[in-house]
């Protein structure tokens, strides 16, 4: 009996694997609506192109919206009747949170808001002693509080369209290396993704963490 559990769980997860690539080949991209924080550069950027390119409707999010991230964005966007937007987002001032949620409400598809992704943050190295208690407020407000401010402002929508949430972490939440101001927001981050779940479990809405990771082909996103 025992020898062949190794076996029933491969067919469990093959038929599992099987069930989930019907219900994603099932998804209908055009007319859903997917807001991006970070889309300046890296995982955001890519991230949003892609989206973009399978025929979501994208916001996409950006620190400098007239930097050459978000111009070559825009220039993804020529011609595509609107399904591209940048937009200026500081995710640690609640009034571009609040202009980003009435931009979406005012250019919202036909099937509603699809999926938040709070991909925003950043990094540092140094020992605990030698940073300052400003560069720990400073990350705690990007990386946590952040992600935070956006996921509330836009969960009545999610919870309207029984959507999906996105949080960049990473495998650092689990150690440190010489970064430990940025492993202990990403280790909150993934506590704040814990309780979210549970709640929103009864809207319909889906919550992940997916965590970052630098390949030899660029920046990697993993679920966990």
């Amino acid at each position: 009996m025992w020898a062949a559990a190794p076996l029933l769980l491969l067919l469990l997860l093959l038929l599992l694997g099987r069930r989930w690539r019907r219900e994603a080949a099932a998804l209908e991209p055009a007319g859903r609506a997917v807001l991006i924080t970070g889309c300046d550069s890296g995982f955001g950027h890519l991230l949003a192109l892609r989206l973009h390119r399978l025929g979501f409707t994208v916001f996409a999010g950006c620190l400098c919206p007239g930097g050459e991230g978000a111009r070559r964005l825009q220039r993804e966007a020529a011609g595509d009747a609107g399904r591209m937007r940048v937009l200026r987002l500081d995710v640690t001032r609640g009034r571009d949170v609040l202009a980003a949620k009435e931009l979406v409400l005012s250019h919202l598809p036909e099937r509603g808001f699809w999926g938040l992704v709070n991909n925003a943050g950043i990094s540092t190295f140094g020992e605990t002693g030698w940073l300052s208690m400003e560069k720990y407020e400073k990350f705690a407000d990007v990386n946590l509080l952040g992600s935070i401010r956006t996921t509330l402002a836009f969960l009545p929508l999610l919870r309207k369209y029984k959507g999906r949430i996105v949080f960049m972490s990473s495998i650092i939440a689990y150690f440190t290396l010489g970064n430990g101001i940025y492993s202990m927001t990403k280790a909150a981050i993934e506590k704040f993704c814990d309780a979210l779940r549970l709640e929103m479990k009864k809207f319909g809405v889906q919550e992940m963490v997916a965590q970052r990771w630098q390949g030899t082909d660029g920046t990697v996103a993993l679920p966990h």
